[in-house]
Parts: C-alpha cells; sequence; structure tokens
C-alpha cells in the first residue's frame, strides 16, 4: 500500500512575492484587539460564578438549530496534506464520508504553529495576545539578560487561602490562628458541659473540671491541626491562559458543556454549567511537567542506585541499579517534594532574618544566628532534591513478578503491564498527596540487561485531586468521569512517553503501547460522555496523532536522517494489528478514522453539528538551523571578544551587547536589542521595522550550507541539502497581533522565521545557545537532526504545517482559508448564541 509522501509540499492558495515581510498570505490578515481598554465540625475532627456578561455581535452563521448538540473532536497534530492523501487513497473511509456531506479544509494554526498556542487560540477565539499564551517559550528579561522561559505556565509558590477547599481543611485555612484554637476550647467546654451535666446528670462539681480538661486537649489539638497546614505550596502549576473557554461563554448563556483532555483549560475559574477536564500544560504528582518515569534493573552497567539514579538525558526518567538476593527485589518509588516541610524551613529562615535584622544583637548571638541560617538553607537545598517516597517490593517467579508498590500487589507477566496502581504518599498527618501509575516487566532476566521493570508516570490521582493542583472545573468532576468509566485515567497533560523515547531507553513496541493504552481511555471517557443527555456542547481532545508522528517520523519519512530501511520494515503490534514501523504514521489516522466513523453512527443526531479540528499539522523534522549563528554570520548578533566555547551555552554570556541588533530564543523567534526594553539595548524604536525587515530579507535568500558533522576533523557537506533554500515566510509580529509592542507586555517574538518543509530552528536555539568552535569560532549554521524526536510543526511555517477541519455540514470556506480562532465564534453560533464581539473572527457560514 501506498503510503502518503512526507516531504509533499503544501500549496499557498494565493502565492505572491512579498517585496515587504507582512503575515503570509495565506496567514490570518492582522488583527486588532476588541478588548476594552463553623464550628461543631472542627470540635468532631479534633476529637475523632459569578456572572459575567459578553457583548453580542449581529454575526450570523446561516441557518442553524437551536435544539441541536455540537461535538467537537480535536485532534492534536492532525495534518491536513497527510489526511487527503490518505482520503485520496481510499485509507480514511469515514473522513472521507464526513467530507463528502459536509466540508474539509485545512486548518491555518496561530504563528508560531505550536500546540500551546494553537489550542489557547482554538479554544478562546481571540489571538495570543489576547489570551496570553504566544508559544511554549517566552523571552524573560527579569534577570538582566534575555532567558528563555515557559509560556504556557508558570510554575511558583501560592499562598494555601488561593485554594478551593472543603471539610477539615477548609475550616483549618479559614480560621486557624488563635481563633481556631480558642473557638474549638469553648466549643468543645461547652458541648461536654451539656454532655455531662444535662443528659449524663453529671454533678457540675465533677462535669466541670472534666469539660475544662476536654476543652484543653480540643484547643490543643486544633493547634497541632493548624500546624501541618502550609502557608505556602512550593511547586504550583498556574495556567497563563487569561481569556475565557468557548465553553464559558456557552455555559454563561444556559448551554451545558462537557469538555475532555483540553490543552490549557486546567487552573481557571469554575463556570457553572461547564464541567472541564484539563490536558496540557497539567503536571504529574511530582509535579513535573511531563511527567517523570522510572527504570530498575540489575544491568551490571548502571551504577547509579536510590535515590538519585541516573538520570536520562531528557532529565524525564531515572535508571535505578537494584541488586537481587535470592529473587527478591527492594527499592523505593519516590513521589513529590515534601512542600509542607520546605514551609516550615521558610518559615524559620524569615524568622532567623527577622531577628538579625535588629542593631541591637549582641556578636555572640549574631554568630549563632548566622550558623542557624546556614543550616536551615543547607537542610532546605538537600530537602528540595528528597521526594516522598514508598517501598518497591519485586519477587522474582517463573514467568512473572509479584510487584508491590506502596501497599499494593500485583503479579506482572513478563513484558507485560500491570493494572492501575493507587499510591499514597503522606506529606503529613494531615495532607497526602494521591497517584496512580502502572508498571511493565521489561524483563526477568535478560542476558545483557538482566531484570528490567519500568514504572511510568505518577499520575494524579483523578478521583483524589489534591487541593493545590486541581485537574478539572469543578473540582469533583476529574473524580466524577473516573466513576463514569469505572476507572482511573492518565491526567499528567504530556502522558505519551515521548521523552523516553527521546533518552532512548524504550523500545516503539513499549511506546506504541503506551500510546495505545492513552488513546484507548481517552476513547472511553469520550463515548461515557456521548452516552449522557445532560449537554449540548461536547468538546474532546485525542493528542496521540501528534505524539505518534514526533517520535516515528524517523521510520516514515524515507529522507530523514536516522531513516534506515531495515528498522522501518521491523514489525510490531499496534491497535491489535502486526505492522511494520513505517505503517505507524499512517495507523494513528486510521485510528483518528475509526473513532470519528464511530461517533458518526452511533451518536451524531439529525439536528447536530459534528467538527472536527487540529492545533497544526506536522511535516518531517531533517535539518535544523542554529539562528545565532546564522545572525552572527549576516552581522546581527556580534561576539564578545575573546569568547569561550562554553560561553556558547548561555546566551548572557556571549554577545557584545553593545553592538548586537538582534538575538533568538524559542522556536524560530527573533528579538531586536530594543533600546529602552532590553537591559543593554542599541536598536532605537524608529529604527526597528528596518532592521526586522533586513533580517526577514536576508532570511528568505538564505540557503542551507550543507554542513553535515565532520570527518576527520574536516566540515562535511552534503549534497543532497546543499543550496536548499530554508526560509518560507517571514512575520513582523506586530503587523499578525497587535498589542503593546516595544514593551516587556509584547511576548510575541518580534519577528517570527518561518522555516520551509523538513526545517526548523534548532535545539540549541531554543535556549539561545549558539555553536562555537574550541577557539571561540562560530561553529556550523546547519545540522541535521539526530533526535528521536523526528517529526515536528514548531517553527515551520503555518502556512505548511496546516491542521484539519472537517464539519458534517456544508460550510462556506473563506477566501483566505479557516483559521482556529472561527472554531469558537461557529461552535457558539451553531448552538444559536450570542457571540462575543470581543471575539477576533466572525462564525463560519453554513449552507
Amino acid at each position: 500500500m501506498a503510503r502518503p509522501l512526507p516531504g509533499a509540499r503544501g500549496e499557498d492558495p494565493n502565492p505572491r512575492a512579498c517585496e515587504r515581510v507582512v503575515p503570509s498570505p495565506i496567514l490570518p490578515s492582522p488583527m486588532r484587539s476588541n478588548r476594552k481598554s463553623v464550628w461543631f465540625p472542627t470540635l468532631l475532627a479534633v476529637l475523632g460564578a459569578g456572572f459575567a456578561s459578553t457583548r453580542a455581535a449581529a454575526y450570523s452563521s446561516g441557518p442553524t438549530n437551536a435544539d441541536g448538540r455540537v461535538i467537537v473532536l480535536g485532534f492534536d497534530g492532525a495534518d491536513a496534506r497527510t489526511t487527503r492523501a490518505m482520503m485520496d487513497q481510499g485509507m480514511l473511509p469515514n473522513l472521507t464520508r464526513l467530507a463528502e456531506m459536509g466540508t474539509f479544509a485545512p486548518l491555518r494554526s496561530t504563528n508560531p504553529a505550536e500546540s500551546a498556542a494553537g489550542w489557547a487560540a482554538l479554544n478562546t477565539g481571540v489571538n495570543p495576545i489576547e489570551n496570553g499564551v504566544a508559544s511554549f517559550i517566552i523571552r524573560d528579561l527579569s534577570g538582566g539578560a534575555p532567558m528563555p522561559n515557559m509560556g504556557h505556565i508558570e510554575i511558583g509558590s501560592r499562598a494555601v487561602e488561593d485554594f478551593e477547599h472543603s471539610g477539615l481543611m477548609k475550616i483549618l485555612v479559614e480560621y486557624r490562628g488563635p481563633k481556631l484554637v480558642v473557638g474549638t476550647g469553648v466549643l468543645v467546654l461547652i458541648g461536654f458541659l451539656i454532655v455531662f451535666a444535662a443528659l449524663l446528670r453529671v454533678k457540675l462539681s465533677l462535669a466541670v473540671p472534666l469539660a475544662l480538661g476536654l476543652a484543653g486537649v480540643g484547643a490543643w489539638g486544633a493547634a497541632k491541626a493548624s500546624e501541618y497546614v502550609p502557608n505556602e505550596i512550593a511547586g504550583v502549576f498556574k495556567n497563563r491562559v487569561k481569556a475565557d473557554g468557548v465553553w464559558d461563554h456557552a455555559a454563561r448563556q444556559g448551554v451545558q458543556s462537557i469538555v475532555l483532555d483540553a490543552a490549557l483549560a486546567f487552573d481557571r475559574p469554575t463556570v457553572e454549567g461547564a464541567r472541564v477536564l484539563g490536558g496540557l500544560g497539567l503536571p504529574d504528582a511530582r509535579g513535573s511537567i511531563s511527567g517523570m518515569w522510572f527504570t530498575y534493573t540489575t544491568d551490571d552497567l548502571e551504577m547509579e542506585k536510590t535515590p538519585r539514579g541516573r538520570v536520562t538525558s531528557t532529565g524525564a526518567g531515572r535508571i535505578f541499579r537494584v541488586n537481587e538476593r535470592n529473587g527478591k527485589i527492594v527499592s523505593e518509588l519516590y513521589g513529590p517534594v515534601n512542600f509542607w516541610e520546605l514551609d516550615r524551613l521558610d518559615q524559620e529562615l524569615a524568622e532567623v532574618e527577622e531577628l538579625l535584622a535588629n542593631p541591637d544583637l549582641g556578636w555572640k548571638r549574631s554568630n549563632e544566628l548566622r550558623d542557624q541560617k546556614t543550616e536551615i538553607g543547607k537542610r532546605r537545598d538537600e530537602l528540595r532534591d528528597e521526594h516522598v517516597s514508598l517501598p518497591v517490593v519485586v519477587e522474582i517467579l517463573d514467568g512473572k513478578a509479584r510487584v508491590t508498590l506502596g501497599s499494593q500487589t500485583q503479579e506482572i507477566a513478563e513484558g507485560e503491564w500491570s493494572d492501575w496502581y493507587r499510591l499514597s504518599f503522606q506529606i503529613n498527618p494531615l495532607i497526602k498527596a494521591r497517584a496512580v501509575t502502572r508498571a511493565k516487566i521489561v524483563s526477568l532476566d535478560d542476558p545483557v540487561h538482566g531484570f528490567v521493570m519500568l514504572v511510568n508516570n505518577l499520575e494524579i490521582d483523578p478521583t483524589s485531586p489534591p487541593f493545590w493542583q486541581p485537574l478539572s472545573q469543578p473540582p469533583s468532576f476529574s473524580g466524577e468521569l473516573a466513576e463514569w468509566i469505572q476507572e482511573p485515567y492518565e491526567t499528567t497533560g504530556w502522558s505519551c512517553m515521548t521523552n523516553a523515547m527521546k533518552d532512548e531507553e524504550v523500545d516503539p513496541q513499549t511506546f506504541l503501547e503506551d500510546i495505545e493504552f492513552t488513546m484507548g481511555w481517552r476513547e472511553k471517557l469520550t463515548y461515557a460522555a456521548l452516552e449522557r443527555g445532560d449537554w449540548r456542547l461536547l468538546f474532546s481532545v485525542f493528542s496521540s496523532p501528534d505524539r505518534v508522528q514526533h517520535i516515528m517520523y524517523k521510520y516514515y519519512d524515507e529522507g530523514h536522517p536516522r531513516y534506515k530501511e531495515a528498522e522501518a520494515a521491523k514489525v510490531v503490534t499496534f491497535f491489535g494489528q502486526e505492522l511494520p514501523l513505517a505503517e505507524v504514521i499512517p495507523e494513528i489516522y486510521r485510528q483518528m478514522d475509526r473513532i470519528v466513523g464511530r461517533v458518526m453512527d452511533d451518536y451524531v443526531g439529525p439536528d447536530d453539528t459534528l467538527l472536527l479540528c487540529a492545533d497544526h499539522g506536522f511535516t518531517s523534522y531533517r535539518r535544523g538551523m542554529h539562528v545565532n549563528n546564522w545572525l552572527a554570520q549576516k552581522g546581527y548578533l556580534v561576539l564578545r571578544d575573546r569568547v569561550k566555547r562554553s560561553d556558547g551555552r548561555r546566551l548572557a554570556a556571549y554577545p557584545d551587547w553593545s553592538r548586537t541588533k538582534a538575538y533568538a530564543l524559542g522556536l524560530g523567534m527573533v528579538f531586536l536589542n530594543l533600546e529602552g526594553r532590553e537591559p543593554h539595548g542599541i536598536v532605537k524604536l524608529e529604527d526597528a521595522e528596518g532592521v526586522l525587515q533586513a533580517i526577514a530579507d536576508d532570511f528568505l535568500a538564505a540557503t542551507d550550507t550543507g554542513e553535515d558533522g565532520k570527518v576527520d576533523g574536516e566540515v562535511r557537506i552534503n549534497p543532497a541539502y546543499l543550496g536548499t533554500k530554508v526560509g518560507h515566510d517571514a512575520v513582523i509580529m506586530k503587523d499578525l497581533y497587535d498589542g503593546p509592542w516595544g514593551t516587556e507586555e509584547y511576548f510575541c517574538a518580534d519577528l517570527m522565521l518561518g522555516f520551509e518543509e523538513n526545517y526548523r530552528a534548532s535545539w540549541s536555539t531554543v535556549t539561545g545557545r549558539i555553536r562555537l568552535e574550541q577557539d571561540g569560532s562560530l561553529g556550523a549554521t546547519f545540522e541535521s537532526n539526530s533526535n528521536p524526536w523526528s517529526g515536528d510543526h514548531a517553527s515551520v511555517s503555518p502556512a505548511i504545517v496546516q491542521g484539519i477541519f472537517f464539519s458534517n455540514r456544508p460550510v462556506e470556506v473563506p477566501e483566505d482559508g479557516v483559521s482556529v480562532l472561527h472554531m469558537a465564534p461557529t461552535i457558539l453560533s451553531r448552538l444559536g448564541l450570542d457571540v462575543p464581539e470581543t471575539l477576533d473572527r466572525a462564525p463560519l457560514s453554513f449552507r
């Protein structure tokens, strides 16, 4: 069976040369902002949406049915060109059927075409400057020099009062301090006086002392319980999205909505009528952004034991060397950091510093306090690397292992996965962090690696999420979903084992088993919601197409530097089929087709609207450009004198800022060294546009120099790459997304480079690095991608990596195409609701 060509070029519907760099003609035109500028429960424990209005614009999308439902299925990374090619080859019958009855069109993403920015715009209907998320990476100037920072989430400390609490914790937080202690004592006193004197007829001379004694115990218990409530919780993930989701707008107008695994939909206000499960952006139970996995092995080549183990190249995995004695292995499983202990040390440190600030402090006492401060600081640093742990016990049996994690034991056959383990990590007597995970016995006694057991991410238990990191709005909804399908599910926003594949620590079969498992529970949640009659808007996202394409392109694209025919031909089991690795990417599209077919056949009624969407498309990532090297070659970035090779790792270290006009970090983002904004800016505001235009012109004229590593110290030139055009478009971002350009508050790039097919900003560019030789001279500008992360979309021109749009009803496709910004207003319009005029686009028109 022929497969779609991974190198097929996207066609511009309206190609034309750009004398001045403006948004690509098939990208959205510049957008201008429309935004106008209880005491008794305590006793027992011790002893035993506002309505926000929106103004409606006069939008019409043609015929609507106010009683019909809208079902939105999102498929992260579903590429329009790959989908079209497979439809043309008869490989996607259900999507073909859907297109014939309605509409199929490419869906333009944001610029850059990334999941964080794409989904944020799709969910909210407003552009990145308005919704708060421009990219996974943003430029941070707070440290005195440009540094990369996360653009979709913030990780920091939050006061315990900031969270929604229930039960005992609610009382302890709201009434902590003397009020709680005294109040509890008084209530206990009164309560027991009533019990002893009135009910039990005990003499007052005896009842009063007994009640007073118990009141003292009650007050002590309240004080003790309060000690277990931290002032602050460190490592909390906060969502940078600042605009309402389409489901919020719908709920405020009376439409019940269910949202499943939506990107950047957590840490938002609860709106009555909208039940929302967050997705991308949520951490695991340890507070890791993409999950932390663990391998336990008797491999003699592994030397690092618990608690640290060997940290993998991505930092997302730990390999622990364990020893087997008489068929038994004993180790530890490490959960979250004890933030309560950290908070106590922070309080102690603050108290010591306050004492040290006393000008009348004696010399001896001052030295004692300084020593105490040093000890607290040392313990604090140690505690940041310590994690609350549970025991791991493995008993080797015949063909299987009996594995105990925490208090739960299962028998797991070699090569198989366990069922869910439910884990409870004790932070203190009051607070627990609950998690779920699965384990796989990779081998019991491999001739090379010996015993190998993989423990996957410690997922936040959806039935008992911590108050400091709820998974849903309302917080109870994640548990309701587990009840619907009668089992837990993965809750980490990036829940697939892409990092383990980047580390090359798991094989493709294990990765694909994990993909299949993830897609399986997302299907279960979706079908369970579809069976219910308590909603009119369902929005469900499947991320597996994206994760598969990121990792499997090296088997799919015969032109990829890591493609090897023998490896691509290796057979794996995927969704019950035996197929070569080269067919895995087409298979994930066939699975998408299968899901859509079931939804169409079993759940879509005659009055319903079915919409399919994707945040971006995909292509092969063959070659990377070191953008800072290129800027230096062109004279826009100047190296300081006597620069060392190691300086190239830090953007703050290698440029001569007094002569540097521009620098790069993130994925295709170029920033001016702007006077008044950058700490050492030299480009004047009136000259900025001219400099950006010059950089853009040079980028569009750039060609690959063909460097492909070194042989015997000499640079090897690969003629297959030499002279290839690398730039597709370059966009001055203030012309695309209006906002406070020229200030730190404008968090988009100054210039966004859109690469051609198969090219991308290099890995080192993401963190602002530059490639330098041993003598400090400039290194190569281009390199072949040797990373298992072999497919991508980030920094590729949005004109090339377009996602999918399907509707079961005919749609009038605008002349400039369908944009992710059309989705929110179109959904609201199909529901018969008012479309807020704050949204960037009018709804699509239906015929």
